[in-house]
């Protein structure tokens, strides 16, 4: 009885044991669940972030103080609503105010008729009396998205016309629709301004922008721009080389000078382009470039120069810098005839080089003074072919170009964002490594293998 009582107790004091370990692993897990309840945790552990939601959208997000509503048009089990909808989780789990639901307009007519739906794919944005919808969205349009519903009215941009700028109507490589078009994603409005038939550039004017002019502006269309200024106006200026001297002389009271060069990288040939057409991707910090890591390609342009004895009020700083391989060319014949650059140190100026400058002007402290305490913002680049419809969707030059423009027009919460890339990780191998993986599969394991069984099959004949 003493051996049987002895082995009682020790089971049941295991069973204590036990009994009290499972209800404390149990108390835990329980103590866990309660956390993550109220405390939820997301973890995106893919190298690109392609789970996660840029800093731009997130900082968008906090602003968010009213109810902004989603309606995703998607017909049932398609397929094609899944990327979206764990978009919208996200937008969701930063911000509650943030509401979405996704309807079937095959099943529900009536309100895909209030919407105005016609196709799959179409989603509304709400909030208080504002709408706007985008087709099969991303991050940026869904953004942009909520941005325009939260804000009231649009800001107008004006392209300046008459001198041979680039036409926002135009289609073809060298015209400036895809700008228009992208400006527009941004919520605003595009017009074109003729001023020779102008008294004044429109009060409404966020931003003037001057597009590649093949020819010189009138002297009474300068003292317009003048006056713009004055007021706090914003100017955009994309001007090309070897055209409209008098623009450069204008641009130098503003302690800015556009050097009659042409800028040659020989960086560029290195990854298969054109030596007139730079690769930059050193960039000033600035608002525009804040978090800004994308290269741009600058085809066929000139550099800044900014002007160390600067005037009181005006501030000029560096944007965009090529790299110190690149020059200034001012061998205009040789670059026609021969097609060759060579670096001329008398006359040509090595890199680093300044292609693209902004300029903040202060125009009166008070708003009774002269531009109604309003900064005047100007940015100033050396070429004009970056944002056309050949150059503006290859790698950063889109961003720089809508990032430029809500700069100037205030609006630096207006964000362009690139599509996050799917992990791509290639095994680059050399011809030796090559050969060292074809020989030993297919040719050393093999031949080990059959050797190991030559020598067994000798062993035992050998013992026989």
């Amino acid at each position: 009885m003493r051996i049987r009582d002895i082995f009682l107790n020790r089971s049941a004091r295991y069973g204590t044991h036990m009994l009290i370990t499972v209800l404390i692993v149990l108390g835990i897990l329980a103590l866990i669940g309660a956390i993550s309840v109220r405390h939820h945790l997301r973890f995106d552990l893919t190298k690109t972030k392609r789970h996660s939601l840029s800093d731009e959208t997130i900082k968008v997000l906090n602003s968010v103080n009213k109810e902004v509503n989603a309606i995703a048009f998607y017909q049932e089990n398609s397929g094609g609503e899944g990327e979206l909808k764990d978009f919208l989780k996200l937008y969701k789990y930063k911000n509650p105010k943030f509401n979405y639901r996704f309807i079937d307009p095959d099943r529900n007519p009536t309100l895909a008729k209030k919407y105005g739906i016609t196709d799959y794919g179409t989603t509304i944005f709400e909030s208080g009396k504002n709408e706007t919808r985008v087709s099969w969205g991303r991050e940026e349009q869904i953004t942009n998205a909520i941005l325009k519903v939260i804000r009231e009215g649009k800001k107008v941009v004006y392209f300046l016309k008459g001198h041979g700028e680039n036409d926002i109507a135009i289609f073809a490589k060298e015209g400036y629709s895809q700008a228009k078009k992208a400006l527009e994603g941004q919520n605003y409005e595009v017009k074109e301004l003729v001023l020779l038939r102008a008294d004044s550039i429109p009060e409404d004017a966020s931003a003037l922008i001057i597009s590649g002019p093949k020819k010189e502006l009138m002297e009474s269309e300068m003292k317009l721009i003048k006056g713009y200024i004055e007021k706090g106006g914003s100017l955009l200026f994309l001007i090309d080389p070897l055209t409209v001297p008098g623009l450069t002389s204008f641009l130098e009271e503003y302690n800015l000078k556009l050097r009659d060069d042409i800028v040659v990288d020989t960086m560029s040939q290195l990854f298969g382009g054109d030596y007139l057409i730079p690769i930059v991707g050193q960039y000033e910090p600035h608002s525009i470039t804040r978090s800004f890591n994308v290269t741009t390609f600058f085809p066929f342009t000139r550099s800044i120069e900014i002007i160390k004895k600067a005037k009181a009020g005006i501030t000029a700083e560096p944007l965009a810098n090529t790299n110190k391989e690149s020059w200034g060319e001012t061998d205009r014949k040789m670059l026609e005839k021969e097609g060759k650059a060579k670096f001329d140190s008398g006359k040509d100026t090595r890199g680093p080089l300044t292609i693209a400058a902004v300029v903040t002007i202060q125009m009166g402290e008070k708003k009774n003074e002269k531009g109604g305490g309003k900064n005047s913002k100007m940015a100033v680049f050396g070429d004009s072919d970056f944002a056309n419809n050949s150059y503006l969707n290859i790698l950063g030059n889109r961003d720089l170009f809508l990032n430029t423009l809500n700069w100037m027009a205030e609006e630096e919460g207006l964000i362009s964002i690139r599509p996050k890339d799917t992990d791509y990780n290639p095994v680059i191998l050399s011809r030796a490594m090559g050969k060292v993986i074809f020989f030993v599969p297919v040719v050393i394991i093999p031949a080990m293998i059959l050797l190991a069984g030559i020598v067994v099959l000798s062993v035992k004949r050998w013992k026989k």
